[in-house]
């Protein structure tokens, strides 16, 4: 088990998920400003600096399979990835899979599992634009980003930025801390903005089914 370095009991309350319901349903995209209460970031927080401490991050890289590869100047983030046996972490995933419910029951989307990493943006580190889809698979098919943040300055950079399929933009986020976006996995493209100082979030994807296609 990966032990949090918190022993403060956080409570993690059934939440309502009405309005993010209606914004996906108008815009493809949510913005939840106060997901997390500062004692949730905290745990959360704690965690992945234990994380990290007992070397389980690994630099991110792009693309999948045979072409995976790792580019710092494209995607910059070191990630892990959460799993059930998480002191904190788990409490955070059961949260979206109640999410996961709630948008099966909206939408008939079919959405059968949540995958989420812990993210690590050092300071000047980006991600260039791109879609979460992969070309040869539709098995992602809503994208979450939340923020850990605490105190982030508004000049510190770090936002992320939504577009849609005409190249607009839509959104302009900076990396507030308890903040969850959602979004559309496959036609928006978004990207991570340098910041001045480290960035900690965390990213996740609600899944259904993987097919798969042959590529020509």
């Amino acid at each position: 088990m990966h032990e949090s370095q918190s022993n403060q009991r956080v409570d993690w309350p059934v939440l309502d998920f009405a309005n993010a319901i209606e914004e996906l349903a108008t815009q493809h995209y949510a913005v939840l400003p106060n997901f997390l209460s500062d004692a949730q970031q905290d745990a959360l927080r704690r965690e992945l600096v234990a994380c990290q401490q007992q070397g389980l991050f690994h630099a991110a890289g792009i693309g999948r399979g045979q072409h995976h590869n790792l580019n710092r100047q494209i995607r910059g983030d070191s990630i892990c990835w959460l799993e059930d046996d998480f002191n904190t972490g788990r409490h955070y995933l059961a949260q979206m899979d109640t999410l996961r419910h709630t948008l099966n029951a909206s939408f008939y989307l079919g959405l059968q599992s949540f995958e989420a990493h812990y993210a690590h943006y050092q300071a000047g580190s980006v991600y260039q634009r791109h879609v979460d889809r992969h070309r040869d698979n539709d098995a992602r098919v809503i994208s979450s980003v939340c923020y850990l943040n605490a105190d982030w300055p508004a000049d510190a950079g770090g936002e992320l930025q939504l577009f849609n399929a005409h190249d607009e933009l839509l959104l302009r986020l900076p990396p507030l801390g308890g903040t969850l976006v959602l979004f559309m996995s496959a036609d928006m493209p978004h990207e991570v903005l340098a910041s001045t100082q480290s960035r900690y979030s965390i990213a996740g994807w609600f899944r259904r089914d993987e097919m798969t296609y042959a590529l020509v």
